[in-house]
């Protein structure tokens, strides 16, 4: 069964740099996929998002494996529907038993299939490309509806065709729920070291991703304007920035007595400059463990996910689970909640957890946040009927 591996590789000008790699089961490099992550990673795509390519890649290598398939006699279409099925369920087409490989769930969700299969599809697209291979026919061209040009323009004006995946599974919305602020407190009050609610106070009150939070260097901090920076770069703990670059005001959290001492007690206490200097790195969040191999070294998102686990078998707190987008998904709602309540317009509000957010697009904020701004709507209504 091939296995993904990660490489770093310090450069001259002292930088590391962190790789994900497919080995076959001779523990040969797969060199196809080789060569498509590299360009990726010559793209600036993120570490993270690097490492779930090699993870569906090595899925797809299985399917191919199972159906003695080499990758370029892959036949478009029909093959792509047969993988999603088979990576969603188990089984091939018309096959009556399970057929489980490595880690193969009995069931994945929509949205996972979906990733897979965009991954495959530009995984050919760029061997197409680069002349590998012939085209596989993996997507469609279709005009989009949409207003017809008048005035001088009119007829003259060429809209380019969209191009779209040819087996897509409909994904059903799902509401990520919130955590309201007596159990963020709780969590936080929870916590043993100083650090730690750091972490979660940060991620309550910014709506920054973990990557980002575990991604922060010192130098990040700007003491003057009070802000954090958003910097997307290759981190030593595979954290990484996945929005935009941006800066969050951090001068509210700073004026709280009880964060100020917080953090203060943290970076003047806790944190072991020494050692984090003979590493030779700047990050934020370190291990703070003495008897561990890893003291002083940068903290990684499988820390602090082990982290949320303890802190919700400790405190109790009734929910499916918990984990760092949680506190994001509680920030926006707890933002757009209160916005809408002073009067503030659907369309500021949504520009302005966006910026928060560091969304790309306001429509993604509108998408995910949806539920949000309806309640925010129904809340505002009853509050106008109990004053009439």
């Amino acid at each position: 069964m091939a296995i993904v591996l990660d490489s770093c590789e310090r450069l001259s000008d002292g930088t590391e740099l962190m790789r994900w790699h497919l080995l076959d089961d001779n523990y040969q490099l797969v060199k196809p996929i080789e060569r498509f992550l590299r360009f990726k990673q010559r793209g600036d795509t993120a570490l993270g998002t690097l490492k779930t390519y090699s993870e569906k890649l090595k899925q797809f290598w299985a399917y191919l494996k199972l159906k003695e398939l080499d990758w370029r006699d892959f036949n478009g279409r029909n093959h792509l529907s047969e993988f999603g099925y088979w990576y969603m369920t188990g089984k091939l087409l018309n096959a009556k038993e399970s057929i489980g490989i490595d880690t193969l769930q009995t069931k994945r969700s929509e949205r996972t299939v979906n990733l897979a299969l965009t991954v495959i599809t530009q995984f050919y697209e760029f061997h197409t490309a680069v002349g590998t291979i012939e085209e596989k026919h993996l997507r469609t061209y279709r005009r989009t509806r949409g207003k017809k040009r008048g005035g001088m323009l009119a007829g003259h004006f060429k809209e380019s065709p969209v191009g779209m995946k040819t087996v897509h599974y409909r994904e059903p919305k799902k509401y990520p729920g919130t955590l309201n602020p007596d159990q963020i407190g709780r969590l936080i009050n929870a916590c043993r070291s100083a650090r730690d609610k750091l972490i979660l106070w940060l991620l309550a009150d910014t709506g920054m991703r973990i990557g980002e939070l575990l991604g922060l260097h010192w130098s990040d901090l700007e003491w003057g304007k009070r802000t954090l920076k958003i910097v997307r770069r290759e981190n030593p703990n595979q954290a990484y920035a996945k929005g935009q670059e941006r800066e969050l005001s951090i001068a509210r959290l700073l004026q709280d007595y009880e964060f100020h001492a917080l953090f203060s007690e943290y970076a003047d206490k806790e944190y072991p400059h020494k050692i984090a200097q003979k590493f030779g790195h700047d990050m934020m969040f370190v291990v703070l463990h003495m008897g561990s191999p890893s003291y002083g070294q940068p903290l990684r998102p499988q820390n602090v996910n082990k982290l949320f686990d303890r802190l919700h078998k400790k405190t109790g707190i009734d929910v499916e689970r918990i984990y760092p987008h949680l506190f994001r998904h509680s920030f926006a709602t707890y933002q757009i909640r209160e916005a809408r309540k002073s009067g503030e317009s659907k369309e500021d509000v949504a520009k302005a957890v966006q910026r928060q957010l560091g969304h790309q697009s306001i429509a993604t904020t509108l998408d995910i946040y949806d539920h949000s701004f309806n309640e925010a709507e129904l809340g505002n209504a009853i509050r106008r009927l109990t004053k009439e």
